[in-house]
């Protein structure tokens, strides 16, 4: 037993109070950067009126605030469900590495990337890491082929039947063309952007996988990763974060924070 000016405390109560903060902490990391952060902010401020009615014993208002709170609890499950798949998909994610792409085909995603961009043909491809992506896979056309520039080159080519869907690549080879990708909500940070700019950052929401994204409009390459769209990239650059990210496999290595909105398709 420890002795505090609130009285004994055991290793155990200790052990609970360090026990609640850790998982006080952990839920904030899970929303922080989130739109749900304005929404906590707000719960917090609800409990606090309520909680001042219960003393006050203002039982009208106390009587309201508990009837709104109740309902309100289903309304958030429904309102932020994608956030919770993210959060509980996040807590479920395995800690080890995945199996990661060789260097032959990282070298390859980059140059097909470069010479995509010089085209200014759109592109977009997520690789996948430790959360598996074959829910999005299963929405475009399966292929099973090695990653090759003239290969990605062709799927995304103008007038394609594939051209606009995103490519899922597992390993070292291409799984999926076509596919469909979640898009990013718009909430004012990214809503200048164009579809396949909003599905890159979408993607990276929900899973770990590190999305590359090629512009129609300036011809700029750019990656997405844990939500968040990166600035424009050169060839080097691109090797170097794909390589840091996929190769050498750095679990929570992010890219730089959004530029100034500036893509319109």
């Amino acid at each position: 037993m420890l002795s505090t000016p609130f009285g004994q405390v055991s290793v155990r109560d200790a052990l609970d109070i360090l026990l609640v903060a850790f998982l006080v902490y952990q839920g904030y990391l899970l929303v922080a950067g989130t739109r749900a952060v304005n929404v906590v902010r707000g719960i917090l401020v609800f409990a606090g009126v309520w909680v001042a009615a219960q003393l006050l014993n203002l039982t009208t208002l106390s009587y309201l605030l508990g009837r709104a709170g109740t309902v309100g609890i289903f309304a958030l499950i429904v309102l932020f469900q994608p956030e919770l798949r993210a959060a509980l998909e996040r807590i479920g994610r395995p800690r080890g590495a995945g199996a990661g792409a060789s260097g032959a085909a990282l070298q390859d995603l980059a140059r097909a990337m470069e010479r995509l961009a010089e085209r200014k043909t759109g592109a977009l491809i997520a690789i996948e890491r430790r959360t598996p992506l074959g829910e999005y896979a299963a929405t475009g056309v399966g292929l099973d082929a090695l990653v090759s520039v003239p290969f990605l080159e062709a799927l995304f080519a103008r007038n394609a039947p594939l051209h606009d869907g995103g490519v899922v690549v597992q390993g070292s080879r291409v799984v999926a063309a076509g596919c469909l990708f979640p898009l990013q909500s718009s909430d004012g940070t990214y809503r200048r952007y164009g579809t396949r700019h909003r599905a890159a950052i979408g993607l990276s929401e929900l899973t770990d996988a590190v999305v590359l994204v090629v512009s129609e409009e300036r011809g700029s390459m750019r990656l997405a990763l844990g939500g968040r769209l990166g600035p424009d990239l050169n060839g080097t650059e691109l090797r170097e974060q794909l390589r840091a990210l996929v190769y050498d496999r750095v679990p929570d290595l992010t890219p730089p924070g959004p530029a100034a909105p500036q893509e319109v398709r």
